[in-house]
């Protein structure tokens, strides 16, 4: 039996005709865009955004916001919500109600660069600033970020340009929930309150650097500074993944929170040295292409969250020592974990949110209203992170953040086998002396700590010999590199067999 068609309602009417589909499909799409359905494109895919009621382990009930391909059924809804449909009943010769035809779903699926839906870079669940300085704070999706803001909160009253001294009471503010943290220097300090106030900011910047917190032994509260963090941007604790025993499933780990759109990506209990290709892209690229778990197809994505990670004496290698910037943690203590704090900082955000919200805020407006005075030289590649957190901070009065990426890179691993290889390297062979691989091998057998040094970074994987193809490997993955004074160079002449031979650091003319 079919329904005539009787108009209850203002919904607009789309005939379905046969042959005629992409009429159906651009008249949906209007509909859509009429309603302010909530849908967007997103890597050459339409999405929305989904809210899943979940439960912590204290029986307190959350909402874990992230982004989701549009399905099938999803996007037959959403038609249903925004139009009616009908089609000619021969039977009838009339008119008659029709679901939201599934081949006009399908067609506009496909419509990969005629949709009109809007963008959507990310997501966040508090106020933040654009990378202009204005402050964006009205819920749902901002044309001009196209970022979603999820379920604002509220907020004291804020002024439109916040004084120096507004500023050191706001930081004062966020100081507080700090006092009990047994950080190892001030720079560390910075680094904490750097974790508090970027991921509030992160808008405000294309990228930022890696947060890592470190400390001797368990319970020290790496984590718990990260929930801390996490409950002034997010609203609840911080989401943390587990470091896999491969890099690859770590990596896979890291991509599906990604594309998930989480505005703190967390790692925890890291064991082993971070590095490698991903998680420099991951921290510094703007725009990531990225693959998800057992998928084929790339994912190009922006990159609009903040990474943290912790872990016991963890540490980074290799290009991963210019991105990151390290909380390092001691209370000297066997057993940490069984001291007491006497405040709550956790509950004290938990009972007034957007108090510690509006301190982030305040603190990056009133360097803006003051003419961002005293400026450093920017961290490369985090130039916006520089200007809206760095530079704010060293304004008023914390130590310089970056200044613990120094006592990362003298603890690079990478860099300090480097630094083993050239320094035994000059004496076994000598500055500006062009050499095979297979000769430098050879200059290692009469000199133990050459020898020793290239079996640390080449050894044979049975046995005691040093492995001529990973030697070269790392011949070329540190050419130009610079370590105990010297650069490592090449010489090409001879395509099939290049001369790799050390010059001193500003000798080259």
């Amino acid at each position: 039996m079919t329904a005539e068609i009787v108009p209850l309602h203002p919904k607009p009417t789309i005939k379905v005709i046969a042959g005629e589909r992409h009429h159906a499909a651009d008249q949906a799409i209007a509909a859509l865009m009429a309603a302010k359905a909530a849908i967007y494109q997103r890597n050459f895919a339409l999405v929305s955004v989904a809210e899943t009621a979940a439960k912590n382990a204290d029986g307190v009930s959350f909402q874990v916001p992230g982004i989701v391909k549009l399905t099938l059924p999803m996007l037959g809804r959403g038609l249903g919500q925004a139009a009616d449909f009908s089609r000619y009943d021969l039977r009838t010769s009339k008119d008659a109600w029709i679901d939201p035809p599934t081949a006009v779903a399908q067609q506009i699926l496909a419509m990969v660069g005629e949709w009109p839906f809007p963008y959507l870079s990310g997501l966040i669940q508090c106020p933040t600033l654009r990378r202009d300085g204005s402050l964006l704070d009205t819920s749902g999706y901002d044309e001009r970020t196209g970022l979603v803001l999820i379920n604002t909160i509220d907020m004291p009253p804020m002024a439109t340009s916040p004084s120096r001294e507004d500023a050191e009471a706001a930081l004062e503010l966020l100081t507080a929930l700090l006092d009990e943290f047994p950080f190892a220097d001030e720079a560390s300090r910075a680094v904490a309150l750097s974790m508090i106030i970027t991921p509030v900011l992160r808008a405000a910047m294309a990228v930022a650097p890696m947060h890592l917190v470190t400390a001797p032994v368990a319970g020290t509260g790496k984590s718990y500074l990260a929930d801390i963090a996490a409950m002034i941007a997010t609203g609840d604790r911080c989401a943390v993944e587990a470091m896999a025993p491969s890099y690859e499933e770590t990596e896979k780990r890291l991509v599906g929170s990604a594309l998930a759109g989480f505005p703190i990506i967390g790692l925890d209990n890291c064991r082993d040295v971070i590095a490698g290709d991903f998680f420099c892209q991951i921290v510094e690229r703007p725009l990531m292409s990225l693959r998800g778990l057992g998928k084929s197809d790339k994912h190009r994505v922006p990159n609009t969250f903040t990474m943290f990670c912790n872990g016991n004496n963890t540490t980074v290698a290799a290009d991963m020592v210019r991105r990151t910037l390290r909380c390092a943690m001691d209370a000297n203590l066997e057993h940490p974990e069984t001291r007491e704090f006497a405040g709550n900082p956790l509950a004290a955000v938990q009972r007034n949110r957007g108090q510690y919200v509006a301190a982030c805020l305040t603190i990056a407006r009133a360097y803006i209203s003051a003419g961002r005075p005293q400026p450093k030289p920017p961290l490369a590649s985090f130039e916006g992170w520089s200007q809206t957190v760095r530079e704010p901070l060293i304004w008023l009065g914390c130590a310089d953040p970056v200044n613990t990426i120094q006592a990362l890179r003298q603890e690079d691993p990478a860099g300090n086998e480097r630094y083993q290889v050239f320094d035994a390297w000059k004496t076994a062979i000598g500055i500006n002396r062009p050499a095979y691989t297979s000769e430098i091998i050879a200059a290692a057998g009469d000199n133990t700590a050459f020898r020793d040094a290239l079996k640390h970074i080449a050894r044979q994987r049975f046995g005691d010999a040093i492995d001529p193809k990973a030697f070269g490997k790392w011949l070329s993955a540190n050419q130009n590199n610079i370590g105990a004074a010297c650069k490592l160079m090449v010489d090409r002449k001879d395509k099939s067999r290049p001369k790799w031979y050390l010059e001193l650091q500003g000798t080259r003319k």
